[in-house]
């Protein structure tokens, strides 16, 4: 009886504790930052001049964050410029502007063409990726599948005097190109939690878990 006595002491210790820290994860992370949620939307080849649209549901400054995946390629030009979404060229091995894969070319407004930008008419579209080593820059199978993990607003929206995204503000997805009659392919958002949100829940799970095994074994005595 000591012994099951003390193991249903720990459980009920550590049910406590892990409420405790998840609790104080999802607490503390909102103030350090809040995340710019985007909803799961699909980007095509085609959307060059406008695209899918989404409206911002609260004021966010250039240090709150965002997390996103996207996968999938656009294909310029009868697919002979073939691009992920940080606009680095997957394929054909040449293309018809006689660049190769892990190359980029500079397209309208100095950005690659076949990027995947984000913005509107009046804070300007800008790349929601960079075009470097780890989205594929130099690489000659750049990955079709990138991710941003709790990056800086600041460090996507990098026009000067940028002071955040006001509530209500209606932000646009475009792929970066000057036309769109020889365009395929698609690029699909999906938002996902920051990493301590992740660890937070998970701790709550756990908690609930144990407080859960403390119940059965409770009901289970009485019923003996």
């Amino acid at each position: 009886m000591i012994v099951e006595g003390g193991g249903k002491n720990s459980l009920s210790k550590i049910a406590i504790a892990s409420s405790a820290i998840a609790f104080s994860t999802l607490a503390i992370s909102p103030v350090q930052a809040a995340q710019l949620i985007i909803p799961n939307t699909t980007v095509l080849g085609t959307n060059v001049f406008s695209g899918p649209t989404f409206t911002v549901s609260q004021n966010f400054l250039p240090s709150d964050t965002l997390s996103v995946n996207v996968s999938g390629t656009v294909d310029l030009f009868f697919g002979q410029f073939t691009t992920n979404a940080a606009g680095v060229i997957v394929s054909p091995s040449v293309t018809h502007t006689g660049n190769n894969p892990g190359q980029v070319l500079a397209g309208p407004g100095g950005r690659p063409y076949g990027s995947l930008l984000i913005g509107n008419n009046t804070l300007g579209f800008f790349p929601l990726f960079p075009a470097n080593a780890a989205n594929g820059l130099g690489n000659a199978n750049p990955p079709t599948n990138l991710s941003l993990s709790g990056v800086p607003l600041s460090s996507i929206f990098t026009n000067v005097g940028f002071t955040g995204i006001a509530n209500g503000t209606v932000l646009e997805f475009r792929v970066n190109d000057g036309d769109v009659n020889t365009n395929s392919g698609q690029f699909v958002i999906a938002s996902t939690p920051e990493p301590s949100t992740i660890l937070g829940l998970g701790l709550l799970g756990f908690s609930a878990f144990c407080q859960r095994k403390l119940s059965q074994e409770k009901r289970s005595k009485q019923d003996n």
